[in-house]
């Protein structure tokens, strides 16, 4: 019997809980490396695509649309359901003619690409505003769970965000984490939402 084709346009989605706060946070970024079984340094420039709508974060990274949606909140936790999407017929609207104008299919046809280049092609008709950042990660893992801390610097801007994160699929585990490190109460506000928010602050005062 012949096994069946996975459909190359897209994976599968991934879905886990997120609880983000941002500031130094030093005792706890300190308490989280003691805590890790493990940890990564990670270093991206992403280009987020910023909607009025919250419930989606959208992030082109390596010429991937990336985009995730919010599904539920528990607790002080978000759940959001993640995708990474290679074809515009499969992309949820408004992405689908973001993707479109953007040409994301270029590098997969072998041709060559520039995000920085493709955004000025981009219908502002959409409601679409394309926010690049370069970000510093360090990734640790805490049995189950993933944990990280990020400074996110916004391209034109010298302000340096500082955020860190707890992430699983057990939510049991996730508040029994973040009443270890001391963060219940702490706003969980997700990355797209700050960076739009001190993004907005560099337009005001330029």
């Amino acid at each position: 019997m012949a096994g069946k084709h996975k459909n190359p346009s897209r994976t599968a989605p991934r879905t886990r809980y997120e609880y983000r706060v941002w500031g130094k946070h030093r005792k706890v970024r300190k308490l989280l490396a003691r805590l890790a079984s493990s940890s990564s340094e990670e270093r991206f420039d992403d280009c987020y695509l910023l909607v009025d709508d919250p419930s989606w974060n959208a992030k082109v990274r390596n010429n991937t649309l990336k985009i995730k949606q919010l599904v539920a909140e528990d607790r002080g936790f978000e759940r959001w359901k993640s995708r990474r999407y290679r074809t515009s017929a499969a992309t949820p609207t408004p992405f689908d003619d973001v993707f479109d104008d953007l040409g994301l299919d270029r590098p997969q046809r072998g041709k060559s690409f520039n995000i920085e280049k493709a955004v000025r092609s981009l219908d502002p008709d959409l409601g679409v505003r394309a926010v690049f950042v370069n970000k510093r990660r360090r990734r640790y893992e805490i049995g189950n769970l993933l944990a990280e801390v990020t400074d996110i610097k916004i391209k034109g801007s010298a302000l340096m965000l500082r955020t860190m994160s707890i992430e699983g699929e057990d939510l049991d585990e996730l508040v029994s984490l973040r009443k270890v490190l001391g963060l219940k109460g702490e706003p969980n506000v997700a990355v797209h939402l700050a960076i739009d928010e001190h993004n907005d602050d560099e337009d005001d005062d330029s």
